[in-house]
């Protein structure tokens, strides 16, 4: 099932640390796990996926000491988060695909879905707890502060869903906290198992956050650009669940710098008829644009606090990793 979502130079820039993310996966299944557990585990973890979160976190730690293999076992521990975090969304949104896939749930059912997505927060300290000090207590600091925070991300979320209105602001603070603070953990992990001091370790962790606030805003776009095929599950499935992201209140926010245009285009996504009518009120209203565009400015950020790290010479990983994202189609 693993196929490879890359194109064929950035697969090539990390020939080596991506086969061993894979091989380092595979083997925190536990043997010993009853069949009804490790089944779905191994199904979750055979699933194609961009691997983007320990591919931060062996960079970072690259970038710093000169090679990442010290890294490896934060990695590993980052991405079985990151996988615990999907499967409890699918759930909670009733997503029936993921990465092209059944969704755990799906497949398996709510509540085994469930048990699946607590394992694997389990295997993650496990791992972790292979970080040899005096890395291991700041990682598994960073590590459960990251935890709690993607929680607080995902409680605002759901309360969102209640609300009438939420701001482009009370946005980015729930998507820093769902998603880019496990961006800054990645990254930081990354500094700190290569031995970088507390500056640097910061530098990286803000280079991280201010990626993870570009990759979610890119998210919250493909899905209403991206192709199907490429991204793994239909377009539009946030405009149809009404969800409240980036480009509805963004969408929102253009309409209350334009008065004129409310005569002519509805105030809310959920107000239009079907989806293509709101992507084409989209595209006629720059709306499209504007949000690139914010995605644009948190990518020159990520560029701007990774040169007070390292060079961005092409040998640089941490920005071979932000040029993909910044040119990504799903």
């Amino acid at each position: 099932m693993e196929a490879s979502v890359f194109p064929v130079s950035f697969r090539e820039r990390f020939q080596n640390l991506l086969p061993a993310i894979d091989r380092a996966l595979q083997a925190t299944v536990l043997p010993h796990l009853p069949e009804n557990l490790r089944q779905p585990i191994e199904y979750f973890l055979s699933l194609p996926g961009k691997k983007i979160r320990p591919l931060l976190t062996l960079s970072a730690c690259e970038v710093v000491r000169g090679e990442w293999a010290p890294a490896l076992p934060a990695a590993i521990a980052v991405e079985l988060f990151h996988d615990f975090t999907l499967i409890h969304d699918d759930i909670m949104d009733q997503d029936a695909l993921r990465r092209g896939y059944p969704s755990l749930h799906v497949k398996y059912g709510d509540s085994l879905a469930i048990l699946v997505g607590d394992a694997l927060i389990g295997l993650a300290y496990q791992q972790l707890m292979k970080v040899p000090a005096p890395a291991l207590e700041p990682a598994t600091r960073i590590f459960t502060e990251a935890l709690v925070k993607v929680c607080e991300g995902q409680a605002l979320d759901k309360a969102f869903e209640s609300r009438q209105t939420v701001s482009v602001e009370e946005y980015l603070d729930m998507i820093g906290k769902k998603t880019a603070w496990l961006f800054r953990a990645a990254c930081a992990l990354g500094g700190i198992c290569g031995g970088g001091n507390e500056k640097t370790v910061h530098r990286l962790a803000e280079f991280g956050f201010h990626l993870g606030l570009a990759f979610q805003i890119q998210d919250d776009l493909l899905d209403v650009i991206a192709d199907p095929r490429q991204l793994g599950k239909e377009v539009g499935s946030d405009f149809r669940m009404d969800k409240k992201t980036y480009v509805t209140l963004k969408y929102q926010a253009v309409l209350a710098e334009r008065p004129e245009a409310t005569r002519t285009y509805p105030a809310q996504a959920a107000d239009y008829p079907h989806f293509d009518a709101f992507r084409q009120a989209l595209q006629e209203l720059g709306v499209v644009e504007a949000v690139q565009a914010d995605a644009d400015f948190y990518l020159r950020r990520t560029q701007e606090l990774l040169s007070t790290v390292a060079p961005l010479e092409e040998a640089n990983p941490l920005s071979a990793i932000t040029r993909f994202l910044e040119h990504r189609q799903y």
